[in-house]
């Protein structure tokens, strides 16, 4: 647990602020309301649901229709962002989901394990770069 904490404080100290610097307020919120979303979703299936004591049996589409369901006027438009990203994998295992995105529209390949209230990693784009979607995900863990 201790490992998991530093590694995010890094990663957070490391992409944060390249985060920021971009500029890019449409980035910055998805990002947020993608990793608060997420996981808001997992602690509401894990208290209440069918989802109660194994989150394993969750598949993407469901997910995306729970999204949908617990939208709020913070994270409205969420779930459509995640449809339109041009790659996505999703995972999950008896006591968290993961989500990997690749969105050419904002230019970010993003990680989240909804067992974090952060965003796992995030990794904004060079201009007009194509980014190798497996290796990211075998980079982030997944």
């Amino acid at each position: 647990m201790k490992k998991r904490i530093i590694l995010l404080l890094l990663i957070v100290s490391f992409w944060g602020p390249r985060l920021f610097a971009q500029g890019n307020k449409k980035v910055h919120e998805f990002t947020t309301d993608f990793a608060s979303a997420n996981v808001k979703l997992r602690g509401k299936l894990q208290l209440f649901g069918e989802y109660k004591t194994d989150l394993s049996p969750l598949m993407f589409d469901e997910y995306i229709k729970l999204l949908r369901q617990n939208e709020t006027e913070s994270n409205k438009g969420l779930s459509e962002m995640i449809l339109k990203a041009d790659k996505h994998r999703f995972m999950a295992t008896k006591n968290t989901f993961l989500i990997a995105i690749y969105s050419k529209e904002l230019n970010i390949l993003v990680f989240d394990d909804a067992n974090t209230a952060m965003l796992d990693s995030v990794v904004i784009l060079k201009k007009n770069f194509i980014p190798d979607f497996k290796k990211f995900i075998q980079e982030t863990g997944f």
